[in-house]
């Protein structure tokens, strides 16, 4: 009888542990948003006078960056129209064409107008297929990307990023990066920062802060409609736990009784 009941309960939980990790078995990377995507995001906090004493005048001018034309209250937009797996460029470090993904968008650039409207241009975000093609002492534009491929903590585990960078992977793929004064080109920042960025299951960014040493937010972006996301992604192993110990909890009391 204690064979066929340790025998019974080994089955259940082989079969849970199948489950709960059968989503993250994939060994290659790959591009986890696609064409019709589309991602609003709202400026809650921007110190700009700040923003410029530790980055200079041009800080939100940075072309396709997540700062540009960056302001308070305003929201920015991307819209999904072309994803590519096996892009070739020439990668000045090897010398070679190397293969990377890629996201083409429309893109709203920061506006107070919710109506949206005509788009202001089509840009492309790429990274490479294999993170170690990145260059020593990486950092990335504004910090922290606005996409990056998945699986995300792996991909970012395989970059030689700059040595502030941390990556946290225990319930949300999370991104810090800690700036000493004069680390960066042009003697900048000016004084300590930090950034701290979160990323939802798609490898889009869901919030982006800026910090300085007393802990106050110079910057603070997140991702309209997606606050739920983690509440679900945080549940559904704790329900399958739970349901997983009531039916070995009912085989026990089936055995013990029969």
């Amino acid at each position: 009888m204690k064979i066929k009941l340790l025998l019974l309960i080994s089955m259940v939980f082989i079969g849970f542990i199948v489950i709960t990790t059968s989503n993250a078995v994939a060994s290659n990377y790959d591009i986890g948003v696609k064409k019709g995507d589309s991602f609003i995001w709202k400026c809650n906090i921007c110190d700009k006078e700040k923003m410029e004493d530790l980055f200079g005048k041009n800080w939100n001018s940075n072309g396709t960056g997540l700062f540009e034309d960056l302001k308070r209250g305003n929201q920015m937009r991307l819209w999904i129209t072309k994803t590519n797996k096996d892009l070739k460029i020439y990668n000045p470090k090897s010398q070679k064409n190397e293969e990377f993904f890629s996201i083409t968008f429309r893109k709203w650039t920061w506006t107070s107008d919710d109506k949206w409207g005509d788009y202001d241009y089509i840009d492309q975000i790429t990274h490479f297929c294999d993170p170690k093609d990145y260059s020593d002492d990486f950092i990335f534009l504004n910090c922290a990307p606005i996409w990056l491929p998945l699986p995300l903590d792996d991909y970012l585990k395989d970059i030689d990023l700059y040595e502030g960078y941390s990556i946290d992977a225990r319930s949300i793929s999370a991104i810090s990066c800690e700036i000493q004064k004069y680390d960066l080109k042009g003697d900048y920042p000016t004084e300590y920062v930090k950034i701290h960025a979160m990323y939802n299951d798609q490898g889009i960014l869901r919030s982006y802060k800026l910090y300085i040493e007393n802990h106050q937010i110079i910057v603070e972006i997140v991702l309209e409609d997606k606050s739920i996301l983690p509440i679900i992604e945080f549940f559904i192993p704790v329900i399958l736990i739970i349901f997983y110990i009531g039916i070995i909890y009912f085989i026990y009391k089936k055995i013990l009784i029969g």
